[in-house]
């Protein structure tokens, strides 16, 4: 499967860059000189491409069911990412989004919103630390739960921060197209780490995670197009190379024939 998760990964990461420019176009020539929205082309062609991106992914998971091809639910073995190569993504990728959590409380110093960026900038250094410590314990024997929930829960809480600071900067833009990639972003970003701590809590979701992790990549790496602190463009950066690699990983793992089921541990009354 390491074919396909390279040919995936490809039209994510390609898709990514296309809303980039896509979106970058928007902002030169969708607004006028006093930043007001104007009739153009670019607004539809952004929300064609987010649907057109959203077919192909689903597209994929569909192929994927008709080809009786799944993915395991465990944790484990669904995240599962032994290699060098493994290893110095998750890790560089947690670095990255150290690096942009410094460079973002650094220089929010000024900042109107300074408290709430600060505390921004410290679940992204949480997230940094967290995310190459979550990938590496899918690949032990025997993992912690407890511990699985709790650095799988860290990305979705700086990012339900991120929708709070771009929520109150944008409380009085009357200007809908200036801000909705910023609300919609962390949105979507939130949503995939979520459906990634599935795994972690035992409540995985594969099709939903899968896709999660392909659009939620899109979105981080369309807001890249936005103007904002340079840590926090790391940030987001880091936040899209996390979903792909996501992605990658279970891709990797996807295994032919019929799902297994788990075994029914008979409790409670039923033990009675």
């Amino acid at each position: 499967m390491q074919k396909k998760a390279l040919e995936i990964s490809l039209y994510v990461v390609g898709g990514g860059a296309f809303a980039v420019f896509l979106r970058w176009l928007q902002d030169q020539l969708a607004f006028n000189e006093l930043g007001l929205a104007d009739r153009s082309v670019f607004h539809f062609l952004l929300l064609a491409f987010l649907a057109a991106a959203a077919y192909v992914f689903l597209r994929f998971l569909n192929r994927f069911q008709e080809q009786n091809i799944y993915l395991p639910t465990e944790f484990g073995e669904a995240l599962h990412n032994e290699g060098k190569l493994f290893q110095i993504a998750r890790v560089g990728l947690g670095v990255l989004m150290g690096l942009g959590a410094v460079l973002l409380f650094a220089a929010s110093e000024v900042d109107k919103y300074v408290g709430m960026q600060r505390a921004l900038a410290a679940l992204g250094l949480l997230t940094g630390i967290s995310y190459p410590l979550l990938l590496g314990e899918a690949n032990r024997a025997r993992q912690d739960t407890r511990l699985l929930c709790l650095l799988s829960m860290v990305p979705v809480l700086m990012f339900a921060m991120w929708l709070l600071v771009s929520y109150r900067e944008n409380a009085i833009n009357s200007v809908a197209w200036a801000y909705a990639v910023d609300i919609f972003t962390p949105v979507a970003a939130m949503l995939a780490f979520f459906r990634m701590a599935g795994f972690a809590f035992g409540t995985p979701n594969v099709r939903r995670s899968m896709f999660g992790a392909m659009f939620g990549a899109v979105m981080c790496m369309m807001a890249l197009a936005d103007e904002r602190y340079m840590g926090a463009q790391l940030m987001l950066a880091a936040a899209a190379g996390m979903l792909v690699l996501y992605n990658w990983i279970m891709v990797s793992n996807l295994r032919q024939g019929k799902v297994r089921e788990k075994r029914r541990t008979h409790d409670g009354f039923e033990r009675l």
